[in-house]
C-alpha cells in the first residue's frame, strides 16, 4: 500500500480477471473432472461430522475414538489424493495435453507427498494465519503443491521446491486474491443456511407436512450439528472453484520460464486447423469432381489452350531487406514481449518521507524472509547428503528414485510401532474388568444441582424414587419421580432433553409437540407446579403429595399411549 498506484496496479488489478478465468475453467471442465473432487471431499466431510459427534457424546468409549481417529486420518490422506488429481487434471486442460498413464511410481509420490503436506498444513496453516505476515504465501505453496502433485517427473522434495518457488511469484496478488475468496466463500456459507434453515418450514407451508425439523423451531438452526454440516457442504461446493484459481497461478507462472501458454494456444490452433481441413476436404472434392457449364457446353480452343498454360508462373523473389523488415517487426509485436527484459524501475520524484519508511520496512521484511528460506534450504540439502539422498535430476530427466530405503525403513517402523500400541491398548482395555452398572446409582446425588433427566434410564430413576420413600425422604422421592417422567418424555421424543432447560421451557415444547394430548399437558403442567413448590419453595412434601404426583404420572402415560382421535 505505500508503493504508489503505478507500480501496483499490474499485480492488484490481476486477481479479478484470474477469478473470472477460473469460472470459465470450472464451466469448461467434465463432468468426471468434478467427480474426482466430490470422490475425495465427501467421505472426509461425512467422517468428520460423524467424529465430531462422538467426541461431543459422553457415552463414547475411547477405543471408538481411537479408531475413528484413525480412519480419519486415512481419510484425510485420501481427500487430498483425489484433490490433486482433480488439480491435475484441471492443469492438463489448460494446456491441452494428454493425461499420462498411471504407474506405481507416480501413485506413490502422490499419495507420499500428499500425506506429509496434508499432515503439516494442519499445524503451518493457522500458525500463518496468526503470524499474519506468511499467510497468503502459506496458502499459495500448499494449493501449488496440490496443483503439481500428480506430475510423473516431481519426487516430494522436487515437489516442494517448485510449490514454493511457484508460491513466491507475485505475493501482492496472492494478497488480493485471499480477500475476495474468504468473501465469497462466507457469503456462500450464509446463503446455504438460510436456505436449510428454511426448508423444512417451507415444505410445511406448502404441503402441511410437519417433521420433527419443522416442530423443533428455533433448535433446529442453532444446533452445532446444523452449523458444522452447513459449512462441510459449502466447503465441498466452493472448494473447487478455489484450487481452480490457484491452479490457473501456477499454470501462468510457470508459462512465465517455459512458455506454456503460447504452447497451448498453438495445440488449439493446430486441432482447430485439422477440424476445419476435415471438414473442407469433402467440399475441395466435390468441387473437383464437379465439372462447370461452360466446360460441358464446348471443348476449349487452341488459342485458350495456349492463353492459359498448364504450368502456373512461379512466385516472385522476395529481397533480403524486406524480409528482414518482415523479421523485425514480427519480433515488435506485443506477442513477444514476455522475452525482453524488464526495465529497471524508475523512482518517482518527491514521495513524502512515510512512504519511503513503510518501502524499506516492506524491503527488510521480504529480505528476512528470503534469508529464512534460502536457511531452510540448506537444512533440506545437509538433510538430503546427510540420509545419503539421490541428488535431484537436470531439467528434463526422470528421476531415478523418489526417496532412500532408510526412510521406507523408518515409515514402516514408525506404522508397525503405532499398530502394536493400538492393539495394546485395546487387548488392555477389554482385559480390564468393567464395572457393575448396578452400583452406579450410589453415585448419583439427588440433592445435586447439575442433575440431569439424561444421566440415568427412568427404571434408575423409579428405583432411586423407591429407595427415598423407604429411607422416608418424599423430597428426594419427589425429584426422582419428576427426573423419571422426563426421561419417559424424552425416550418417547415428546421432549429434547437438555441440562441447560428450564421446566417452563420443557412445558412449553410438550404443548407444542403433544397438541393432540390435552390431558397429558394439564397433567404435565400440575407436576411442574407441585415439583418446584416442593424442591425450590417451602412446601414440607409428605407421602400424599408424592402418591398424588406419581399417579399423574401414571395418567400421563396413560394418556400418551391412547391413539391421537381417542385423546381428541
Amino acid at each position: 500500500m505505500a508503493r504508489p498506484l503505478a507500480r501496483s496496479a499490474t499485480s492488484s488489478h490481476a486477481a479479478i480477471p484470474l477469478l473470472e478465468d477460473a469460472v470459465h475453467l470450472l464451466r469448461r471442465a467434465p463432468a468426471a473432472t468434478l467427480v474426482c473432487h466430490l470422490l475425495g471431499t465427501a467421505p472426509f466431510a461425512l467422517a468428520l461430522l460423524l467424529f465430531w459427534n462422538d467426541v461431543n457424546n459422553l457415552h463414547t468409549a475411547d477405543v471408538t475414538v481411537a479408531r475413528e481417529s484413525t480412519v480419519l486420518a486415512l481419510l484425510l490422506v485420501w481427500m487430498n489424493s483425489w484433490r490433486a488429481v482433480f488439480a491435475g487434471r484441471l492443469r492438463r486442460q489448460l494446456s491441452a495435453t494428454a493425461d499420462t498413464p498411471w504407474t506405481w511410481r507416480r501413485i506413490w509420490n502422490l499419495v507420499a507427498g500428499q500425506a506429509f503436506l496434508g499432515a503439516t498444513k494442519l499445524v503451518v496453516l493457522p500458525l500463518a494465519a496468526v503470524t499474519i505476515f506468511g499467510f497468503a504465501w502459506t496458502v499459495a505453496f500448499y494449493r501449488s503443491a496440490t496443483a503439481l502433485a500428480d506430475r510423473p517427473d516431481l519426487d516430494p522434495l522436487q515437489l516442494i521446491s517448485r510449490a514454493r518457488h511457484l508460491a513466491g511469484l507475485d505475493r501482492r496478488e496472492s494478497w488480493a486474491i485471499l480477500p475476495i475468496i474468504g468473501f465469497l466463500g462466507l457469503a456462500l456459507t450464509v446463503n446455504l443456511a438460510l436456505t436449510l434453515a428454511l426448508i423444512p418450514q417451507l415444505i410445511r407451508m406448502l404441503t402441511g407436512y410437519e417433521s420433527e425439523f419443522s416442530r423443533s423451531g428455533p433448535y433446529f438452526v442453532f444446533m452445532p450439528l446444523f452449523l458444522w454440516s452447513t459449512v462441510a457442504i459449502s466447503w465441498m461446493v466452493f472448494d473447487p472453484f478455489t484450487q481452480a484459481v490457484y491452479c490457473l497461478r501456477c499454470f501462468h507462472g510457470e508459462s512465465l520460464a517455459t512458455g506454456e501458454d503460447i504452447r497451448a494456444g498453438l495445440r488449439l490452433l493446430t486441432a482447430g486447423a485439422i477440424v476445419l481441413l476435415v471438414l473442407l476436404l469433402p467440399l475441395d472434392s466435390f468441387a473437383a469432381a464437379t465439372p462447370s457449364p461452360v466446360a460441358l457446353s464446348a471443348p476449349p480452343t487452341p488459342a485458350a489452350m495456349s492463353a492459359h498454360p498448364a504450368t502456373p508462373p512461379a512466385p516472385a523473389a522476395v529481397s533480403p531487406q524486406r524480409l528482414e523488415q518482415s523479421v523485425r517487426q514480427a519480433m515488435q509485436a506485443p506477442e513477444y514481449d514476455w522475452r525482453l527484459p524488464i526495465p529497471p524501475a524508475v523512482a518517482p520524484q518527491n514521495v513524502p518521507w512515510l512512504v519511503r519508511v513503510t518501502d524499506r520496512f516492506i524491503d527488510g521484511i521480504q529480505s528476512v524472509l528470503r534469508a529464512i528460506g534460502k536457511a531452510i534450504d540448506r537444512f533440506f540439502d545437509w538433510l538430503r547428503q546427510i540420509l545419503s539422498l539421490t541428488p535431484a535430476p537436470r531439467t528434463g530427466t526422470m528421476p531415478s528414485a523418489g526417496l532412500h530405503w532408510g526412510l521406507y525403513i523408518l515409515i514402516g517402523f514408525v506404522v508397525f510401532l503405532a499398530a502394536w500400541i493400538a492393539w495394546r491398548r485395546r487387548w488392555f482395555r477389554r482385559a480390564r474388568p468393567q464395572p457393575v452398572a448396578a452400583p452406579g446409582l450410589e453415585a448419583v446425588r439427588l440433592d445435586a444441582g447439575d442433575l440431569s433427566a439424561d444421566r440415568l434410564p427412568e427404571e434408575r430413576w423409579l428405583e432411586l424414587a423407591a429407595r427415598s420413600l423407604e429411607e422416608e425422604n418424599f423430597r428426594f422421592a419427589l425429584r426422582a419421580f419428576y427426573l423419571a417422567n422426563l426421561a419417559y418424555l424424552g425416550r418417547s421424543r415428546f421432549l429434547t432433553i437438555h441440562p441447560g432447560k428450564t421446566n417452563r421451557e420443557y412445558e412449553l415444547e410438550l404443548r407444542r409437540k403433544a397438541r393432540a394430548f390435552a390431558e397429558a399437558r394439564d397433567l404435565f403442567a400440575l407436576n411442574i407446579a407441585a415439583f418446584e413448590s416442593a424442591w425450590y419453595g417451602l412446601h414440607e412434601v409428605g407421602a400424599e403429595d408424592v402418591s398424588g404426583f406419581r399417579q399423574r404420572i401414571d395418567r400421563i402415560k396413560t394418556s400418551l399411549a391412547a391413539p391421537q382421535g381417542a385423546a381428541a
